[in-house]
């Protein structure tokens, strides 16, 4: 037993430690290589370990190919264009230029299907929202670098088509991996517990 106790905490202080280490590291600070193909896949198994009630799976990953990074600067292009029709070039560089970040570049998805009385729209989103903190952890525990981005092209029409997106879907994030070109910076400091928990008082 006790062998088993030891190694059960080595496991915990190893998990633990792996998650205060892990920090988001901007698109643009991430150069090649990018996660091997096996690596990707352990990151995604990892994804799919989150809590999923009813097993509804209300979420999926793009992988936007080194060969399609082209086609979605276009999309990039048309939907600030849509935004902004007196689009500066210096402003469609800028959003052309999104496409290109991060080695490995993924598109999160909620996936919202079909009506679940026990899972509401709101648990699905928590669903991906778990799936993308066990993948951005895989990531880091493999040594690579990793961010999630949004933006307002991710959430227009324009966008859902270009990727395809069925009626019951919802681009929400995309995910950049790759290896750190440099120290990163930790914008934001970290809550402690006693700032995010408080006792029920009635």
């Amino acid at each position: 037993m006790a062998c088993d106790d030891d190694a059960n905490q080595d496991l915990a202080d190893l998990a633990l430690a792996l998650i205060h280490s892990r920090h988001s590291v901007a698109p643009k600070r991430l150069d090649a290589p990018g996660p091997s193909a096996a690596e990707l896949q352990t990151i995604v198994e990892a994804a799919a370990c989150a809590p999923d009630h009813h097993g509804l799976r209300p979420w999926r990953l793009v992988r936007i190919a080194d060969d399609q990074r082209d086609a979605l600067a276009d999309v990039f292009e048309a939907c600030a264009r849509d935004r902004a029709p007196d689009a500066s070039p210096a402003d469609i560089d800028r959003s052309r230029e999104k496409a290109y970040r991060a080695p490995t570049l993924l598109l999160a998805v909620l996936r919202l299907g079909a009506d679940d009385p026990d899972v509401p729209a709101t648990e699905r989103t928590l669903t991906l929202g778990a799936a993308l903190m066990n993948l951005l952890l895989a990531a880091h525990g493999l040594g690579f670098g990793a961010m999630l981005t949004s933006g307002h092209a991710v959430r227009t029409p324009r966008f859902a088509q270009a990727l395809a997106l069925a009626a019951d879907e919802q681009a929400v994030c995309f995910v950049s991996v790759g290896t750190p070109n440099g120290k990163a910076k930790v914008r934001n400091p970290r809550a402690s517990a006693h700032e995010l928990m408080s006792d029920w008082r009635r």
